[in-house]
């Protein structure tokens, strides 16, 4: 087609090329190939007139191309390693940045943060891997090679960064934030998250550097938070999150999933629930979790999905390939003790306010089933201990011990009087007709019996016996069970809400402190006496002994609650045990004899010393006068204390 364009442009005359119209008539002789040869300029005057053509700044531009950051003919950045491999230069950057955030992790962070500083962490990370480290992509950069890169406009997944001059301006607006805000120092927690997620998702949109901008950012917001007084764990959030709360943020301008983001690795329970799943990732070998969305289950919100597990503290749902983790404390006790992995699960996040009004939730307990009643029944102590008589009376009148196992009636459950009666019956056939179950052991040859023989038959009787108790301790162990699971489902239906502020207050005191207010306050004592009977009868003995023993993974199994909840409720058990203890009337008599006993020598010995330059004698009169002072506060004294033990029998 060039060809034709440059014979057509040659067989006219300028006049005609200027002139000529579509449809004009028109009549041309097309020259030979030689003289048209002849008509074009030589090489050699063709690259100045193409040179001339191209300007200055079109010449600067092409020296300093994007292109220049990665290697002729790749898709590699150019780095230091000098590998051209992608996959391998990712392996090696990839553990170099990781040993440097380890090291800057242990780094103090600058008592004020800048874009200086953010320079800086960019170079810490990538110095091992990139010239360029610690230089923004919009100035250009010249490599060893004398190549010159750079990237003023960059766009990644459809989205546009800041291009030219707005690089450095979206550096100065980081700083007078920082400046303005103080660091972020001195705000709660959620006003935190408000102004550090705006603060992301600018740096996200500004994106200063070529490469490494997630790490860069991660490691820089760590700081800031540690400045800040609200710690944040990114190593909990994975590639996956990341993305597509940037995306949500600079393409839609919905900031919610980076803002729960925040709130996720800032909140000491989430972040507990978070690492406890990623560790145990971890330990079954599926580390490479990356490229899942993984977040904790939101406050109201409604999930449906399947049961994955549970850890100490969280447990896991996944809702359409999204792993949703949540605390413990958002399921009921029966769900906690009768989830399965693979069940299908709905639940909805409770709100923060309601969880923390309550310390022990109420559990429904589902009546037993008969199968259940029958399992316990036989294995009770008071029925195995029946059997167990039964078998060593039968090896003695019998020989065998299990020879009654297949003749005796099924009692079944529940227990009907005619069990009863049909039990009695075969207890009484066995005392009067025994050899009707079995051939008696030993021999008895014309009335000469052997001593097995004559001791079988002397434990014929006891063994009637024993097969009557058996009938009646089944009765009695259906009715233990049922009466106790009863109590159970009353004791476990009542929830013990968190203690009061003013509990709370006092549970920070000193033991001294403690009897002092509570000696003015018995409006608090009655509060404690009845709060800790509550708690008392909300936890059964087997719950008791756990808290006695630190057992705090029993505790939180047998109440069904998360493990950090369980050393809630038995440090609350603890120290509201221990203010009883100092409630008692004795402690109080002790301190109030301590108290007096204190101030009458401290008074005494303001008296010495106003005396003490006076006369020998004097002084001599004055100790006599001290120890007739001190005669009756002995006598007291001891008068308190008989009262105090007159007090401890009665109680």
């Amino acid at each position: 087609m060039r060809d034709n364009q440059a014979n057509y442009s040659a067989s006219h005359t300028s006049e005609q090329q200027k002139t000529s119209k579509i449809c004009d008539t028109l009549s041309f002789t097309a020259p030979r190939a030689k003289n048209l040869r002849d008509t074009f300029p030589a090489k050699e005057e063709i690259a100045p007139y193409l040179l001339r053509k191209m300007s200055s700044s079109e010449v600067q531009e092409e020296n300093m191309s994007p292109r220049n950051f990665i290697y002729p003919n790749n898709i590699t950045l150019k780095n230091k390693y000098g590998i051209r491999n992608y996959r391998q230069f990712q392996t090696q950057c990839a553990h170099d940045s990781a040993r440097a955030i380890i090291n800057l992790r242990h780094e103090a962070p600058p008592q004020k943060l800048t874009s200086a500083y953010l320079l800086y962490i960019h170079q810490t990370l990538f110095k091992n891997t990139f010239e360029w480290a610690g230089q923004t992509r919009d100035k250009p950069f010249t490599f060893e090679d004398g190549t010159v890169a750079c990237m003023p406009k960059m766009k990644k997944a459809g989205i546009f960064f800041a291009s030219g001059e707005k690089v450095q301006e979206g550096l100065r607006n980081l700083d007078r934030t920082l400046s303005e805000k103080n660091n972020l120092q001195d705000l709660t927690r959620e006003e935190f998250i408000e102004h550090a997620t705006e603060m992301m998702i600018q740096l996200n949109y500004t994106h200063p550097f070529r490469e490494g901008n997630g790490r860069t950012q991660r490691m820089f917001f760590e700081k800031l938070g540690q400045i800040a007084g609200h710690e944040l764990e990114f190593s909990l959030v994975t590639k996956e999150r990341m993305n597509l709360a940037s995306i949500a943020s600079l393409k839609f301008g919905d900031s919610e999933a980076m803002k729960y983001l925040f709130d996720d690795i800032s909140n000491p329970e989430k972040t507990l629930i978070l690492k406890e799943f990623m560790d145990h990732m971890k330990t079954i070998g599926l580390e490479s979790i990356n490229h899942r969305l993984i977040m904790t289950a939101k406050e109201g919100e409604t999930y449906t999905g399947f049961y994955r597990g549970s850890g100490a503290n969280g447990f896991m749902v996944d809702v359409n390939g999204t792993f949703i983790i949540g605390n413990k404390n958002n399921l009921s006790p029966e769900q906690l003790k009768t989830l399965k992995v693979g069940d299908a699960l709905s639940f909805t996040a409770p709100r923060a306010q309601d969880l923390q009004q309550t310390l022990i939730p109420r559990e429904k307990i589902a009546p037993l089933t008969r199968d259940e009643i029958a399992e316990r029944v036989q294995n009770s102590a008071l029925v195995q201990t029946s059997i167990r008589k039964i078998e060593e009376l039968c090896k003695i009148v019998y020989g065998d011990p299990h020879i009654l196992q297949n003749k005796m009636p099924k009692i079944k459950i529940p227990v009907t009087t005619e069990n009863i009666a049909e039990g009695e019956q075969f207890a009484r056939q066995v005392e009067s007709f025994p050899q009707s179950m079995h051939r008696l052991h030993g021999i008895n040859i014309c009335g000469i019996k052997s001593g097995a023989r004559a001791h079988a038959e002397e434990n014929i009787l006891p063994l009637s016996h024993a097969i009557f108790n058996y009938v009646h301790a089944v009765r009695l162990a259906e009715n233990n069970i049922l009466e106790n699971h009863q109590l159970k489902q009353k004791r476990c239906e009542k929830s013990v809400k968190t203690p009061s502020q003013a509990m709370n207050n006092l549970f920070s005191l000193s033991k001294e402190q403690q009897q002092e207010f509570l000696a003015q306050s018995p409006e608090l004592r009655m509060q404690i006496n009845t709060y800790m009977l509550q708690l008392q009868e909300r936890l059964s003995p087997c719950e008791q002994r756990a808290i006695r023993e630190n057992n705090y993974q029993e505790l939180a199994k047998t109440i069904g609650t998360s493990v950090n909840n369980a050393k809630e409720i038995a440090k609350i058990f603890q120290k509201g045990k221990e203010i009883q203890l100092n409630m008692q009337p004795e402690h109080f008599l002790h301190r109030q004899s301590k108290e007096h006993a204190a101030a009458s020598w401290n008074k005494s010995t303001k008296e010495y010393a106003q005396i003490s330059s006076q006369s020998v004698m004097n002084t001599k009169q004055l100790i006599k006068s001290i120890k007739q002072e001190k005669a009756p506060q002995q006598s007291i004294q001891r008068h308190k204390t008989e009262n105090v033990k007159v007090m401890t029998m009665c109680l």
